[in-house]
């Protein structure tokens, strides 16, 4: 088993303030940014100007992690507390979305997915095909976690194939959390983890809180559904370009030291593990056969929507399928421990991502009192002269400013800051009714750029945790975010501002 992180490995915030005077003054300059933004004129009227200041506030909570990031989803109802710029039942209705049934239908599913170690299984047969080229070792974990990532989100991704990725390392000769984190190799495959749980995100609707985010509020912006199908095969193509940029420059610009270019036995150590785990069980089984079934269901659901409509099949919608899947998991047996079932109050609170159940709620929440506020329009203002520029200009500035704020805030709140306002300003570009669906396939791809700040998704916190180099994942992190957003920029100043594609400009049909 491999070595237990060491006391100097970053910890996940445990919710307990260090009283220190220093520590306090930190935390004091998230209330002390909403009054700065309160006496600033050109933030708007004295109400816009409030939703800018809890903007800042839980931003600068998000980035300096002066109090826990569960803390700060809560800083709308500290403001309300104090005064109710909205009543107080609004605000916690800000905080409720249908896509909950999403969110955490799948992270129950997942969890069980590692108690019955068929995560496991599905990451030691992709990577026992590869050699112990410590490069090649490098590009397939990203490539590993970058697909499983269309379909979870990335925390659970990382948390299910880091310890993978250690116990292979733990082979290799890398025992303790100081050789992972020291080795440019090692901390190179941590790493690979980490970006591939990010970038894999923008492929469905499932890649985790910031594509829920994003597909929620274009549902209520085309006044539809949008089909899974739909998204994945207009975001797949930029997926899998941005996929290849990045292992292009892991593997030319991502050197290991010249005595690590290879992996000692790793590759004999994926089919001695795998050929320990034996054949598929029952259990295995029906938790991925089901979750496939789901996934095919979701991306068919145009063959058959048009037929179940009503209250009666409501259950047919993606997200209660997940949902009532993982209800169901509670109740089948397991036929490998007597008296388990697939799913248990243990499983889920040993593997289940709590976190996402106030990130992901909180970034809606954040969105809609931007709106509540009018903070959004005056932001849209701001924006609304790149709605004037040659499209290619317009294309550029999303792309960049939706990687640049993932970097340093969860993607998932910058995907619930910067949607609604990207609506906004965009609403009739190229004179069309719904002109801003093309910029949220533009942002939505953009926001899964977020590779360099540890605080920016789960997945690098996780990897950190257990060896990442954080300086290298910064460092690395900021060039790769540069390049994917600019990959994104040039896909769609190609498909949108030249050949002014109706697959992208148009909502889909």
């Amino acid at each position: 088993m491999p070595d237990k992180v060491t006391p100097s490995a970053p910890v996940e915030d445990t919710g307990y303030i260090n009283a220190t005077p220093d520590r306090w003054l930190k935390i004091g300059i998230g209330p002390l940014l909403l009054f700065i933004a309160l006496a600033l004129p050109f933030l708007g009227d004295m109400e816009a100007r409030l939703g800018f200041g809890i903007l800042f506030w839980m931003i600068y909570w998000w980035v300096s992690g002066v109090v826990d990031m569960k803390l700060t989803c809560f800083v709308p109802i500290i403001v309300v507390a104090f005064y109710p710029f909205v009543d107080r039942e609004t605000v916690l209705k800000l905080y409720m979305h249908r896509d909950l049934f999403l969110i955490a239908g799948t992270a129950l599913i997942t969890a069980s997915w590692v108690r019955w170690d068929l995560a496991r299984r599905i990451s030691l047969k992709f990577l026992s095909v590869f050699s112990n080229d410590s490069r090649i070792q490098t590009i397939g974990w990203f490539w590993l976690c970058g697909i499983v990532s269309f379909v979870m989100g990335n925390t659970p991704v990382a948390a299910i194939f880091a310890p993978v990725a250690v116990a292979a390392l733990f082979f290799a000769g890398y025992k303790t959390f100081k050789q992972r984190y020291d080795s440019k190799a090692a901390s190179n495959v941590l790493i690979a983890v980490a970006w591939g749980a990010s970038i894999g995100g923008m492929t469905t609707p499932l890649g985790g809180g910031q594509a829920v985010v994003t597909w929620g509020f274009l549902n209520d912006y085309i006044g539809t559904e949008v089909y899974f199908l739909d998204w994945t095969l207009r975001l797949l193509p930029v997926s899998l370009l941005c996929m290849l940029a990045v292992s292009i420059f892991i593997y030319y610009f991502m050197k290991p030291d010249p005595d690590e270019l290879r992996f000692s036995g790793t590759k004999d150590f994926y089919r001695a593990e795998l050929e320990k785990m034996g054949p598929m069980d029952r259990d295995e089984k029906i938790l991925g056969f089901g979750f496939l079934a789901i996934i095919i269901l979701a991306l068919a659901r145009p063959l058959y929507a048009d037929y179940l409509t009503g209250p009666l099949f409501a259950w047919t919608a993606p997200a209660h399928l997940f949902f009532i899947f993982a209800l169901l998991l509670f109740i089948i047996p397991s036929s490998r421990e007597k008296g388990e079932t697939l799913l248990t109050v243990p499983t889920v609170t040993k593997y289940f991502p709590v976190p996402i159940l106030f990130i992901w709620p909180a970034a809606i929440a954040l969105g809609r009192v931007l709106g509540e506020t009018g903070a959004d329009v005056v932001f849209a203002s701001w924006i609304e002269p790149l709605t004037q520029v040659a499209p290619s200009a317009a294309i550029f500035g999303i792309s960049l400013a939706s990687s640049f704020m993932s970097q340093f805030i969860t993607d998932t709140a910058a995907a619930g800051i910067l949607i609604p306002m990207f609506l906004e300003a965009f609403n009739d570009w190229f004179g069309l009714e719904l002109g801003a669906v093309a910029m949220v396939w533009i942002a939505g791809a953009a926001l899964n750029c977020s590779f360099a700040v540890v605080s920016s998704t789960g997945a690098q916190a996780v990897c950190a945790g257990f060896g990442a180099n954080i300086r290298r994942m910064f460092i690395y992190g900021i060039q790769i975010a540069i390049l994917t957003s600019l990959v994104v920029a040039i896909y769609f100043v190609v498909t949108v501002g030249i050949l002014e594609l109706p697959f992208y400009l148009l909502p889909p049909r």
